[in-house]
């Protein structure tokens, strides 16, 4: 065989070998799952998605005859009236002039935890005209009056100002005889008083009030799905163990606080907070990144006649800054250290600081009943008691004081004991009684 002959079949032979591997190459498919499966599975931390619909409820419903007021003896009742309110349809929206708050003699009364841009009305309620005009105020407090000749409802959206108004109908006789029994036969209810020291409008229970103080175990939420939710490169975190955990991607930092109970991640890349964001953008952009991961991690048991969730409480339109509260039953649920609050901190459209907790209520351990002193005594005992100024106080509430506790035979577990609270320039604090017994506990 001549060498050139020999040459061009040695050349063959490599050129098909070559083939042969090219095309084996192409046709691997490597025993691990594909990309878009594994950040459906690392983005979900073990809660559920939700609408701003959902979250965004009013903290009381007040009903109003002429100078008495009620309100649900059961806040879980509260709830369920406004999630049909929500069904209702409005129709004929306008805006008019206002000198206040209507005056009629019945009147229902919606009081949200913060000020919302007219323009969540789109979103929360139910409008005949999907292209109404909202004005760019805000309100925080909604009214329905009684048309008594049509068997009509009149829906009063308040400005902040309390100088402008957006009024719609509700043509549904059902749900007007439905608002009509609570204002004058008070089923369900109980009565109110206000404290009039403060200069927003406060209502609290004229009476004392059981309640059940209860322990839960917890489910916590896994570090490493933690990790693989809010980060975009898992693979390249770095862990520190000095003090308390830290992981980092050399763009954002994530700690773990008290024990593992709270996260704190931060991204100091994103650039400072120069603009003021639309409050409605900011809400959206809050709740779809939450929801991206699977991070509303409330909770219910439905034979033990029990939920949790978060609700929005607060947005401090200067920072662009959202704080969602846990509720349990409808109470508002506090602890000192924030475990029961999310917050985040939106810079430009991006999100700079993002701090949760990472457990939710698992199975009830058993409670037992305890009496809250009354109204009436709350605010004899603010009014008389040095260490309070009257003058500082917002807001007052009957809600949960959330404690760790430490256990031998589960990781840790929490106590929710009923409270009366007070906002104080701002700040949620716990009433401390002491030894001290308010002045009128329980009666009028």
């Amino acid at each position: 065989m001549k060498l050139e002959t020999a040459k061009s079949l040695a050349l063959t032979v490599l050129v098909g070998v070559s083939l042969l591997v090219t095309l084996g190459l192409w046709n691997f498919k490597p025993d691990y799952p594909s990309v878009n499966n594994q950040i459906e599975v690392d983005m979900d931390i073990g809660g559920r998605e939700v609408t701003q619909k959902d979250i965004v409820e009013p903290e009381s419903i007040m009903f109003h005859q002429f100078n008495n007021h009620y309100g649900f003896k059961n806040p879980q009742k509260r709830q369920s009236l406004y999630r049909d309110m929500q069904s209702w349809v409005l129709y004929n929206f306008g805006i008019k002039e206002s000198n206040g708050a209507p005056s009629n003699d019945y009147q229902v009364e919606l009081i949200f935890p913060d000020a919302l841009s007219m323009g969540i009305v789109k979103t929360i309620f139910k409008l005949n005209e999907e292209d109404t005009f909202l004005p760019d105020w805000s309100f925080k407090r909604m009214f329905i009056t009684f048309d008594l000749d049509s068997k009509a409802l009149k829906v009063h959206f308040l400005s902040e100002n309390e100088q402008k108004q957006a009024i719609a109908s509700v043509n549904n006789a059902e749900k007007y005889d439905l608002l009509w029994q609570y204002v004058t036969t008070h089923k369900d209810l109980k009565e109110y008083v206000t404290f009039d020291d403060s200069d927003s409008l406060v209502y609290i229970p004229k009476d004392s009030m059981k309640m059940t103080q209860r322990s839960f175990t917890v489910t916590t939420t896994d570090t490493d799905q933690l990790v693989d939710a809010l980060f975009n490169k898992p693979s390249i975190v770095s862990r520190s163990n000095i003090g308390e955990p830290y992981f980092t991607d050399s763009i954002s930092g994530m700690r773990l606080r008290h024990d593992g109970k709270l996260m704190e991640l931060t991204s100091p890349q994103v650039t400072s907070n120069d603009e003021r964001m639309n409050n409605l953008d900011v809400l959206k952009y809050s709740v779809d990144n939450i929801n991206e991961h699977m991070g509303w991690t409330g909770t219910s048991n439905v034979e033990e006649g029990w939920n949790s969730e978060y609700n929005f409480v607060h947005m401090d339109a200067a920072s662009n800054r959202l704080t969602y509260r846990m509720f349990y039953n409808g109470y508002p649920v506090y602890n000192s250290n924030d475990l029961t609050k999310i917050e985040q901190e939106w810079h430009n459209l991006d999100l700079y600081q993002y701090q949760r907790p990472l457990f939710s209520l698992n199975n009830s351990l058993g409670g037992e009943s305890v009496e809250l002193q009354s109204g009436l005594g709350v605010t004899s005992y603010l009014q008389n008691h040095p260490k309070y100024k009257v003058d500082d106080i917002i807001d007052i509430k009957v809600g949960y004081d959330l404690s760790v506790q430490q256990s031998a035979s589960i990781q840790f577990y929490v106590k929710l004991e009923p409270a009366w609270y007070i906002n104080e320039n701002g700040t949620w604090k716990k009433i401390d009684f002491g030894d001290e017994i308010p002045i009128n506990k329980g009666g009028s």
